[in-house]
């Protein structure tokens, strides 16, 4: 099928939230903290190439200490349906290219989160794909609610490598809380890219007629594989994991360049997308009253006034210091430092 399609992310490119990190935040005394060691491992662990090891998996190394403050389910739910939190332009954005093209969000968060946002934009959570957690399913004992306590100080006291390994891979994978985090698969890494496979598989679609954007380490292979295929491949504020997988970097305080994006792409392919990138640079505003007709929506780029770069082997260190700037302004400094 000759069919364009959106293929994205979700915080980041749509939501500002990390709500993993926030969740913990809120529930867990000293959480966000805590978060924040835990994926810095995680990406330790994704950098090392461990076989089977999947970028995300912080979201699998935070349950027990879910567990050990007492959270459930309907505690994730209502914290996500209180807390959604748009990029500007992403109600916009989402619904003109969903009027244009098939949109799939694949996202490394908990599937609560998800469905929360579906049910607040609209979006169809049947296109979705994220991370599913079971977490009611899973009793943890006294005994280990008092270790995963102890194992919650000791971790923030010494957040090295060595100790926090230690932690997991000798203690906490002896206990029977590990069962809650073995039950978890993050879709991140290669699962969003399994993901989008998924998607072409049943839909029938042509690789090189996928467009993507991302802007983790999450999002590396889903990236690359966008690129590699001649599709589109966008790292929307994205950190310098995401800026060295992706062939295009976005910067913009408003996601509605996403939309004209996508429609010059249906229109025009991806050499049309990259001829018009050319021709931003040179002019903007000429460019984007040539190449789109959407009245309300350039007014709003034109505002916005965008950021569009080609990413090459020598700029990359460039546009990710570029892009930290607007990914901090857009998300706060301490959810923007996440890999």
């Amino acid at each position: 099928m000759n069919e364009k399609f959106y293929v994205t992310d979700c915080e980041g490119p749509l939501s500002i939230n990390d709500n993993a990190y926030e969740i913990s935040d809120y529930f867990i005394p000293e959480g966000g903290e805590l978060f924040s060691i835990l994926s810095n491992y995680d990406d330790m662990l994704v950098e090392k190439n461990i076989e089977g090891y999947l970028a995300g998996s912080t979201l699998k190394l935070i349950l027990p200490f879910f567990k050990a403050y007492g959270l459930t389910e309907k505690d994730l739910v209502e914290f996500s349906e209180d807390n959604i939190n748009m990029v500007d332009g992403a109600y916009k954005m989402i619904n003109y290219v969903q009027d244009i093209m098939p949109v799939y969000i694949v996202s490394t968060s908990y599937n609560q989160y998800i469905k929360a946002l579906c049910d607040k934009t609209g979006f169809c959570y049947e296109n979705t794909y994220s991370t599913q957690l079971e977490l009611d399913k899973f009793k943890i004992s006294d005994e280990e609610q008092e270790s995963i306590l102890s194992i919650r100080e000791n971790i923030l006291f010494d957040y090295g490598f060595d100790n926090i390994h230690k932690q997991f891979s000798e203690i906490i994978s002896k206990m029977q809380i590990n069962n809650l985090i073995e039950s978890v698969t993050p879709v991140g890494g290669v699962g969003k890219r399994n993901a989008i496979l998924d998607i072409i598989n049943k839909n029938d679609y042509e690789p090189s007629n996928l467009m993507y954007s991302g802007d983790s380490i999450t999002d590396c292979e889903a990236l690359e594989y966008a690129k590699d295929n001649e599709g589109i491949s966008i790292s929307f504020n994205g950190n310098i994991h995401s800026i060295s997988s992706a062939s295009i970097s976005i910067t913009s305080t408003n996601n509605l360049i996403l939309a004209l994006i996508a429609d010059i792409f249906k229109n025009k392919s991806t050499e049309g997308v990259y001829d018009f990138i050319s021709s931003y640079n040179d002019n903007p505003l000429d460019s984007i009253l040539s190449y789109f007709k959407n009245d309300e929506i350039t007014q709003d780029l034109l505002l916005s006034k965008p950021s569009i770069d080609l990413i090459t082997e020598k700029n990359v260190n460039e546009l990710n210091e570029k892009s930290k700037e607007i990914r901090n302004k857009v998300r706060g400094q301490k959810i923007g430092n996440l890999g």
